[in-house]
């Protein structure tokens, strides 16, 4: 009740502030009504929601945007001609046209047209040559902006000054106020305090130095990288024109071109609540979404009136492997559920046996409804059913879901490539089972993983009790299908060499947890420098700081190996030699990372060739005497940001390095920025040019756009009125290619995020997700469906209450903290705190939310709330 009176308050200001908005000066402009005082991209709730609703659902705001609709008006050739809804800028322009077919020469990515700029020749001075669209009518926002771009040959046209391509590829989105005339561009980077030209949408390129051939790649339209935020237009931007074209040497073909207002333009609340009052179908309540699921009949497996109801019966193969244990464990905990084996109404014990009886074979009954047959068992051989293994029979991970009718029973098989892909098909298999009524959900399910390592973190332990939490986490994310679990090594004293009782115990029970489960394996990251401060500088290191580990001193390699063999002999089956953020640099930039004892510039001159080196004797010694284990190697320059910030030196460091190590030694890489919201083709073939091989991601994006800090932070830090964009429960939520797997080291991908809280278990689940199926992902639907799995529905619409609440209270702080003041302010945080202690109490009294996620809320919104009460008691100080 509480919730209900304090939300109707939020909802009347809210519509207060609506009406006030609609109240103001308006003025048409083309079917458009505009508020000119009040509307803002970076407060999107100073905008009437019906408002930004409308614009959203318009999709792509471009016109002709494949450039299908034209006419020659001169030659055969394409040399002269008009488009609609667009205009060809100078003379090197040409309207391709394509014929289908295998053997077409690839100049379009899709339909049968696209445009090509063709510029042999490039003076300083000379304009980009391209395609500029029409005015395109837009409100106040963000924006989301890509195209498709093919790119061969391209030189800067300043080759005189020996700089990288710099404005070579020339992308803009130019912005006019009602009148349509031109606006000043230029936009903050509050992290950096610098103004940027915010129509230039061609940074990702102006980093390469040349580009002999990119492909055809899907990409983002930015003028920078996160924490900026990329896509917002000035505030009196009513009209925009978007440019594509060149102004260095090469050929360009362009495609597909995508203009169209974001969902970052709407709360969490306003983003969620489609799914509210909309029943979710059977295959969309699974987690991971499958690959193909098709939905049958409903099979009663046990009626609690009548306890004499035959239990249901798991069948394993012989010698079941850990994972096929682990699978028919879960199965039974989920038949036992409160139907099916509740105190109030126990039914039998459910048996789990290797040989079932033969009545399986001639049709007879053993007594049961429902068998759970999991993977090539004797039943299996007996009956040898008919399932669609040409779908995964070349997916290690791949598994089936078919049933069949033998007699009384009705046989459901799980059968997968492997003992793991077998848990996969019983994780899947547990969504069907409602365990309330007795339900079995029979489907025919075909699934397979996009990524085939998904890793995840344990948290940096300091107490035994954190490590037994950690390890029960490792079953949970198993249901999820992340099957790789990074044990990282950081000293908490910096002055020790050798790791600390807790670590050493924690490593040890974890291997034994992942063997145990056979669904989870154990991976280990050691980074040699970490006893440094972070990011070091080589001139401020003490003697002993500087001696602690050296590359040339043969102890230092033995210790490294003794950090990595606590890992093995536990049996870690990867290991990651982390080389980030505690290498020392020199000089003034903290980029130019070296060597920095004489002994080690003696003997390698450079940091490429001491740690080429250190990685060579890792993988000779890993090879001979833990045959099959990965290696990883994350460079300190992981990201394209840090390699732009290396005055050159990154580029010459992955050339000499990677020259010098074997090919299968996996590089790891966050992007184009540390906390990368946006990965496009381009990013990724910059990368893997300076590498020679695809490399591993490692995602920090589950609290990029929430965290607080200033000079990392996104909307916490440095959006005030984007505040209400941002989710404790935030589902993985990035742009990313389509077919991401393909371009990431063989499929395998490290996510640096544990899941010792409640809202990092929903984050995880959501990456599982998306890791498992890229194509079907919906970041608002898998969340939506992680929290009604997990608490029930009514829970999950109060825990976004009170996430919008609390987000609503921050904003309040950050605009008090701003120098904002006002009693209008505090009474909405007042509001915000009711708002939240009202969710609070819902969610308790409704006992829905197990775990510590309560717990969780109330510490977050207790700090938040006694933050709010220092700035309006410092305010009325002032006063």
């Amino acid at each position: 009740m509480l919730r209900d009176l304090t939300m109707k308050s939020i909802l009347l200001s809210f519509l207060c502030s609506c009406l006030i908005l609609t109240a103001c000066a308006m003025v048409e402009r083309s079917g458009h009504r505009f508020g000119t005082a009040r509307w803002s991209s970076s407060d999107p709730l100073s905008i009437p929601y019906d408002v930004r609703r409308a614009q959203f659902k318009k999709g792509n705001l471009v016109t002709n945007p494949s450039f299908e609709k034209g006419r020659l008006t001169a030659d055969g050739a394409g040399n002269k001609f008009s488009l609609d809804a667009w205009q060809p800028v100078g003379a090197h322009v040409r309207w391709i046209r394509q014929p289908s077919g295998d053997m077409a020469p690839g100049e379009v990515n899709s339909g049968s047209h696209a445009v090509k700029i063709i510029r042999d020749r490039a003076n300083e001075g000379d304009a980009a040559e391209g395609v500029i669209s029409d005015y395109l009518p837009v409100i106040p926002g963000n924006y989301d902006f890509t195209f498709n771009i093919r790119l061969m040959d391209i030189a800067s046209h300043k080759r005189r000054l020996g700089v990288k391509l710099y404005d070579a590829v020339e992308i803009k989105v130019r912005f006019y106020d009602s009148n349509r005339q031109p606006l000043k561009p230029d936009a903050l980077i509050p992290a950096r305090d610098i103004r940027i030209d915010n129509s230039d949408k061609a940074f990702v390129f102006s980093h390469f130095w040349t580009i002999e051939d990119l492909p055809w790649s899907r990409v983002r339209g930015k003028s920078f990288t996160y924490p900026f935020s990329e896509g917002d237009v000035p505030d009196a931007t009513r009209f925009v024109r978007l440019f594509l074209g060149l102004k260095g040497t090469g050929t360009m073909w362009i495609d597909d071109i995508d203009y169209r207002y974001s969902k970052w333009n709407f709360t969490t609340l306003e983003r969620f609540q489609p799914y509210f009052e909309r029943p979710l179908a059977l295959a969309e309540k699974i987690t991971p979404t499958p690959k193909s699921f098709q939905r049958l009949s409903d099979l009663v497996y046990f009626q609690a009136g009548n306890p004499g109801t035959p239990p249901p019966l798991i069948v394993l193969p012989e010698n079941p492997a850990p994972a096929e244990i682990s699978a028919a464990a879960l199965l039974r905990s989920k038949l036992y559920g409160n139907g099916a084996n509740s105190s109030d109404s126990p039914g039998p014990e459910i048996d789990i046996v290797q040989t079932p009886g033969q009545g399986f074979s001639t049709g007879g009954t053993a007594g049961t409804r429902l068998v759970l047959s999991i993977g090539r068992n004797r039943l299996y051989q007996r009956l040898q059913p008919d399932l669609p293994r040409q779908f995964i029979q070349d997916k290690d991970q791949g598994y089936s879901i078919q049933s069949e009718r033998v007699g009384n029973n009705h046989i459901v098989f799980l059968v997968g490539q492997t003992p793991l892909a077998n848990y996969y098909a019983a994780t899947t298999a547990a969504q069907l089972i409602d365990s309330d009524r007795g339900i079995y959900h029979d489907a025919v399910v075909i699934d397979y993983p996009d990524f085939l390592s998904r890793g995840f973190a344990f948290r940096r332990w300091r107490h035994p009790d954190e490590i037994q939490r950690d390890l029960d986490n490792i079953e949970e994310m198993s249901r999820y299908k992340l099957n790789k679990v990074y044990v990282k090594y950081i000293p908490a004293d910096k002055s020790r060499r050798h790791p600390d009782p807790v670590y050493l115990r924690g490593i040890q029970q974890a291997g034994k947890r992942c063997a145990a489960s056979g669904a989870a394996s154990l991976a280990i990251q050691v980074n040699p420098y970490a006893h440094f401060k972070f990011f070091p500088s080589a001139e401020s290191l003490s003697e002993d700081e500087r001696y602690l580990w050296t590359h040339s001193n043969p102890d230092s390699l033995a210790l490294l190996k003794d950090f990595f063999k606590l890992g093995l002999e536990a049996g870690a089956d990867t290991v990651m030699l982390r080389a980030d953020d505690w290498v020392p640099h020199a000089g003034r930039n903290s980029q130019n990372y070296t060597l920095y004892t004489i002994e080690d510039k003696n003997r390698f001159v450079n940091l490429q060739n001491a740690q080429s080196y250190i990685i060579n004797r890792l993988k000779e010694w890993i090879d001979r005497d833990y045959p099959g284990t990965r290696l990883e190697f994350c460079p300190p320059w992981y990201s394209n940001d840090f390699i732009n910030r290396a005055e050159g030196k990154a580029e010459i460091y992955f050339k000499e390095l990677t020259f010098q190590i074997p090919t299968d030694v996996a590089i790891v890489w966050t992007g184009p920025a540390v906390r990368s919201l946006s990965i496009d083709m381009a990013d990724i073939r910059r990368f893997k040019a300076l590498i020679g091989r695809w490399p591993m991601i490692w995602d920090n994006t589950l609290y990029a756009r929430s965290i607080a800090s200033k000079h990392y932070g996104g909307y916490t830090a440095h959006y005030p009125g984007k505040v209400r964009m941002c989710n404790l429960f935030e589902p993985y939520d990035t742009y990313r290619p389509q077919n991401f797997q393909a371009y990431s080291s063989g499929g395998h991908i490290y996510i640096n995020a544990d899941a010792y809280k409640d809202t990092y278990k929903a984050k995880l689940a959501t990456v599982a997700d998306y890791l498992w199926n890229t194509s079907a992902y919906n970041p608002e639907l898998s969340m939506w469906k992680v929290l009604c799995q997990t608490y029930g529905a009514a829970c999950a619409k109060e825990l976004l209450y009170f996430n919008d609440a609390y987000y609503g209270l921050y904003q309040i702080c950050l605009r008090l903290e701003a120098g904002k003041a006002g009693k209008t302010f505090t009474d909405e945080g007042r509001t915000f705190i009711e708002a939240m202690s009202g969710s609070l109490q819902e969610i308790d009294d409704a006992a829905c939310a197990g775990g510590t996620v309560v717990q969780e809320l109330e510490g977050l919104a207790n700090r938040l709330k006694k933050r709010f009460e220092n700035l309006t008691h410092k305010q009325q100080e002032k006063s």
